[in-house]
């Protein structure tokens, strides 16, 4: 493993190219909207402090927009205030010498504007959804980077907070209050994401590896429960992605390389009279330089990818634009059991099989937005995208020789199979606000479907008469269309209480399904002495994931019948969630939620059974489904708390505590624990800076995380040695469980101000201690030693150190 020494000489060599200057200055600026109609508002009174000193005060032109110049580089506090609108302070707005600081805002209006209303910080919105009432969240893409162990990826980000629990080392899955991850939506500009991630396998929302940079987001949101009625075909969570544009004044570069990848950032004018701008980035895997060093990630395989991402953005006469975008990825690896002489630990790899898997996402969009008026607002995009996956298998024949090292008899193909999805969606809506109470917003979102499933694989059950032969278990192809139009309204009687409402509905084509209205509704209530009650309750639904309805059995003679779950319909949740916040001395904020869920439609096979789609969504197989109908249930509910710091004097920390009971019926009608009931999830996490020579800063990080062990159940020895792969008894399902799961992670970084440059050497340590935290069960064959168990235990990563380099200019 690489040792500390290592990371000096590199950190040594890296700072030996580093120019240091004077004390550094860089620009604020940014625009200034009514947050309701993203009006711009003209004469906003900006003000900025150094500590508790007014260091500089500006206002908005007639377009909104504002600048300061010769800020210092640090952490400053800006606060922007106009008559007849809620004041906001933003309290950590880091400045570095290498970029410009675009630091928009938006502003909302009082209902009533006497002098005496006093409104607290709730009130101007924490998030950017203007109809979020409850398990509602914003995140930057400061806060993707400061947490360590968060590798910037903003799903590894959001398993810090409340409610979400990511106990797999070798994924970005996210689970929310017991919930499967794959009724996660995620969305950028509007628009639903097939899957943003590398190694995707179909039916699941995570992977190893994100595709999203988060260098390329703008401010967005992150939802636990309880959505406005704009998020449909959900029952989970949401990720609510938003892109920021280019700099349209100056040309910025960035670029960064450590042991996940080498990556470039690229920004700046298109036309610097008209403000168009344009954003890039692109990124290539590094991970051979895991190897050798000696460092385990959990596979002795490479894994290969490289993403990009583009934005171009052109201001329009009459407060509108229009941009472009594309994001696309693509990622390969080989896992070869066949190179082995010993047998070898790898999370990834089966071991009786040599696989080859290769994927690619791409999606291109364009969005156009207007400002009619100071009450009315629209925006549409419309997008096209798709997902490719293609797998090869063969199955490995070798023996022990007398060295005892593995010796290669055979390969034989057992498994071929290309999947591909891609939509073509259009996502349209326009905010109204009626007058200072009353704000309507009603949309669309039309998806037309595409998809193109074929499989072939080998029956690997020898007592079947048609042992090792090739079978069809999918083969379909054709399009189908998936309708989500929605209606809601925010009403403020006055500035201490706002009402939430709206419904949505939901038609799938393919299977006919309908879910013709979905009520939603919350609301805010401010008693003063800076807390918020809150209170939400929605209806919910979600398709299942597509390739489930085109899956075929075999009859007697090995022949594939039609799909036997074209039919099923969609998923159902009801969510009722209470909270209570409270702001202490305006830096310590405590969060409380409580929350229940009531999950039915949930398919389930027809033949009694402990199989529901709930324990669906998650690892590196697909599912076969037996013939499922729309009878299974589940309950989620628990309570939650948040008490958190802001960065203030150069330290902030967060502790956050879940404790909740997911449990669910199949079809034989017996209560169980899903296999995300994990009980309880606590971080602890926190970060400390110090300023250097007045314009750098150190900064370290730690991070703890403790959490209820997987849920699992006696293994079907038998059927494990038929299927090779382990398969658990059924009636017994989910009455065991792993011991809970423990991890410390720390973060080093160090930044440098110089003269127009920022750089930045960062270590991210993840699981310290090297703590041996069991994953799953595993089949591994005798291979000529029968008194070895052939179910074994999995383990996940172990200590693992992310080394990386920015600069910024």
């Amino acid at each position: 493993m690489l040792s500390l020494k290592g990371f000096l000489l590199i950190g040594g060599f890296i700072l030996s190219f580093v120019t240091f200057g004077s004390a550094q200055t860089q620009t604020i600026r940014g625009t200034i909207t009514d947050y309701d109609s993203k009006f711009p508002l003209t004469g906003v009174n900006i003000v900025l402090y150094q500590g508790t000193i007014i260091s500089k005060v500006v206002s908005t032109d007639e377009h909104g927009n504002y600048r300061m110049e010769n800020v210092p580089v640090g952490r400053n506090m800006v606060r922007f205030s106009y008559v007849g609108y809620v004041e906001q302070t933003l309290d950590n707005v880091i400045v570095t010498s290498g970029k410009e600081v675009i630091q928009n805002a938006q502003l909302s209006e009082l209902v009533s504007e006497m002098d005496e209303v006093v409104v607290t910080a709730f009130q101007q919105g924490e998030t950017r959804n203007d109809m979020a009432s409850v398990s509602a969240r914003p995140f930057t893409i400061e806060e993707t980077e400061r947490y360590a162990g968060s590798r910037g990826d903003p799903a590894r980000m959001a398993s810090n907070f409340a409610g979400v629990q990511g106990a797999d080392d070798s994924r970005n899955d996210i689970v929310i209050r017991g919930n499967s991850p794959g009724g996660v939506l995620w969305k950028m500009e509007g628009i639903p994401l097939l899957n943003p991630n590398h190694f995707n396998i179909p039916g699941t929302t995570g992977s190893p590896v994100t595709i999203l940079n988060n260098k390329i987001l703008s401010n967005s949101d992150f939802f636990t429960g309880a959505f406005p009625a704009e998020f449909g075909n959900t029952i989970s969570g949401v990720f609510d992605l938003f892109q920021r544009n280019g700099n349209n004044e100056k040309y910025e570069f960035s670029g960064q390389v450590g042991f996940l990848g080498v990556e470039a950032l690229a920004e700046g004018p298109l036309s610097k009279n008209h403000g168009s701008s344009f954003l890039a980035t692109y990124r290539y895997s590094t991970l051979q330089l895991f190897d050798l060093a000696g460092i385990d990630i959990g596979t002795n395989s490479i894994p290969k990818y490289q993403d990009g991402f583009f934005k171009l953005n052109f201001p329009l006469r009459n407060n509108a634009s229009l941009s472009f975008f594309g994001m696309g990825g693509l990622s390969k690896v080989d896992i070869l059991i066949s190179d082995q002489q010993q047998q070898e630990r790898d999370l990834y790899a089966q071991s009786d099989r040599d696989q080859y898997f290769d994927s690619k996402m791409g999606i291109t969009g364009l969005t156009y937005s207007k400002t009619f008026s100071a009450n009315t607002y629209m925006k549409s995009t419309l997008a096209m995208q798709g997902n490719q996956v293609i797998a090869h298998h063969d199955l490995v024949y070798r023996h022990i020789g007398a060295d005892d090292n593995y010796l290669l008899d055979s390969l034989s193909p057992i498994l071929d199979y290309t999947f591909r999805e891609g939509r073509i969606t259009g996502s349209w809506f326009i905010n109204h606000k009626f007058n200072s109470r009353w704000l309507m917003k009603a949309g669309i979102v039309a998806d037309a479907l595409l998809y193109y499933y074929l499989d072939s694989t080998r029956n690997l059950d020898p007592s079947s008469d048609f042992y090792y032969d090739y079978y069809t278990r999918w083969d379909s192809k054709g399009t189908t269309a998936l309708l989500q139009p929605y209606v809601q309204f925010k009403y403020k009687p006055n500035d201490k209480l706002t009402l939430n409402f709206g419904v949505h509905a939901q038609y799938l084509a393919l299977s006919k399904s309908l879910s013709l209205l979905e009520p939603r509704f919350g609301i805010q209530y401010d008693p003063g002495h800076d807390q918020l009650i809150a209170f939400g309750t929605g209806l919910h639904s979600q398709q299942q994931n597509l390739y489930l309805y085109f899956y075929r059995k075999q009859d007697a003679f090995n022949h594939p019948l039609p799909p036997h779950n074209i039919d099923m319909g969609f998923t159902q949740s009801l969510h009722f969630v209470g909270s209570y916040t409270k702001l202490f001395s305006q830096h310590y904020l405590l969060k409380t939620e409580v929350y229940y869920q009531y999950l039915f439609d949930v398919p389930v096979t027809v033949t009694s059974s402990s199989f529901s789609l709930i324990n669906t969504g998650v690892g590196f197989s697909r599912f076969f489904p037996d013939v499922l109908a729309n009878e299974g249930t589940g309950i989620n509910y628990g309570a939650e708390i948040t008490l958190q710091r802001f960065f203030y004097k150069q330290y902030f920390f967060m502790f956050t505590g879940s404790f909740f009971n997911s449990t669910y019926k199949g079809s034989d009608g017996v209560t169980r624990n899903s296999d995300f009931n994990a009980g309880y999830v606590m971080n602890l996490l926190g970060t400390k800076e110090w300023t250097v020579a007045k314009k750098n800063t150190l900064g370290i990080g730690a991070k703890i995380t403790y959490e209820g062990g997987h849920w699992y159940g006696p293994v079907d020895t038998l059927q494990s040695e038929i299927q090779k792969e382990v398969i658990y008894e059924d009636a017994s399902r989910n009455s065991l469980q792993f011991d809970p799961y423990f991890r410390f992670d720390l973060k080093f970084n160090y930044k440098i101000n110089a003269k127009q440059v920022a750089h930045e050497i960062g270590l991210d340590i993840v699981n310290v201690f090297d703590t041996q935290n069991i994953l799953s069960l595993t089949y591994i064959p005798n291979d000529d030693d029968p008194s070895r168990s052939v179910i074994q235990e999995n383990y996940q990563l172990g200590r693992l150190p992310i080394f990386y380099y920015r600069i910024d200019f």
